[in-house]
């Protein structure tokens, strides 16, 4: 799947085939990003089954059949997953080409990137690298950061199913940034997206976002209730403890983080460095130990445990989260 960065105007490309070879269409090339994300926060709500806009692609100067074409800033201005429909005609004939794209929130810019590594911007400078080069720099520390931490350091949407303790608080494996809906045993108990609460009482993230609590302050005693002509929910008479054991809870939420924090940018710029150094060949293919007349070395262990970079990790080492099991 392509990736482009958040707020950052750059192309999206492809290559036109007709059995199997090459084409240039007849005219215009027009794609249309269908918005897949379906984004519950996004009022009124996206329809995936139509585009969210169209815009006709321009072809390569150098490369028969390919063809590109820039998303306008204000439709790339969270992540999101478009599937791009590439209309054309050719001989007569009228043709679709489907591709999937990923926004994606990057966890150092690239110019960051570029000062922090001391990267030259010529290209006869021996430590130039291209754009691509560093892109897929960063890709590659992004996807280590995650794997080694468990966690992502951007918002995105995800349901879980998680089964009580008997306590007050429904431990979370993931970091949750806002609550979109909560039903016990397929019960509806809070609805944020429509504002509905049949609890009476505010749940809310825990201060850290790994666990969902009651917030104490917004418990109304029965009286109250029956004061203002309501029932008071059953809950009260076993709060605090209200996710009970053998009950099962689905949580839709808004997880993640709506920064990235600078321990993260630096364990990003670090891994990229290793991304970049001689010996990466090596480490990538679990090489333990080399040696020659001269010298010789070997690996820890830590090296394929980790993110690769020592200093990443003990950078990333209060953001890495063991996995609870959910159902």
């Amino acid at each position: 799947m392509a990736e482009i960065y958040k707020d950052n105007n750059t192309p999206v490309t492809t290559k036109l085939y007709v059995r199997g070879e090459p084409v240039v269409p007849d005219g215009d090339v027009v794609v249309k990003f269908f918005d897949i994300t379906k984004d519950p926060l996004i009022v009124p709500p996206i329809n995936s089954t139509i585009p969210r806009f169209s815009i006709v692609a321009y072809p390569s100067e150098v490369d028969v059949g390919s063809y590109s074409t820039y998303p306008p800033t204000n439709y790339i201005d969270r992540n999101i997953k478009y599937m791009l429909k590439w209309e054309y005609e050719y001989e007569g004939v009228d043709h679709t080409h489907i591709t999937y794209l990923d926004v994606v929130t990057p966890y150092i810019s690239i110019q960051e990137a570029i000062e922090d590594l001391g990267l030259g911007s010529d290209s006869n400078d021996p430590n130039y690298k291209t754009y691509h080069e560093i892109r897929m720099a960063e890709k590659y520390a992004r996807k280590m950061v995650e794997h080694y931490t468990g966690q992502k350091f951007y918002l995105y949407d995800n349901t879980f199913t998680i089964m009580g303790n008997d306590s007050d608080t429904l431990p979370l494996s993931s970091k949750m940034w806002r609550l979109h809906t909560l039903h016990q045993n397929d019960q509806l108990w809070i609805d944020n997206l429509n504002n509905i609460n049949r609890l009476g009482y505010l749940i809310e993230p825990t201060t850290s976002g790994f666990g969902l609590k009651i917030n104490q302050s917004t418990l109304l005693d029965g009286d109250t209730y029956i004061a203002n002509g309501m029932v008071p929910p059953s809950i009260h008479d076993v709060s605090p403890n209200i996710f009970k054991r053998g009950r099962h809870y689905d949580v839709y939420a808004r997880f993640g983080w709506d920064t990235v924090p600078d321990e993260v940018e630096q364990a990003t710029i670090e891994i990229m460095r290793s991304y970049f150094s001689k010996d990466r060949a090596w480490k990538d293919r679990y090489v333990s130990k080399i040696s020659t007349t001269d010298w010789d070395f070997e690996y820890s262990s830590n090296a394929f445990s980790g993110t690769g970079s020592a200093y990443a990790d003990k950078l990333l080492s209060d953001y890495v989260v063991t996995q609870m099991v959910v159902v």
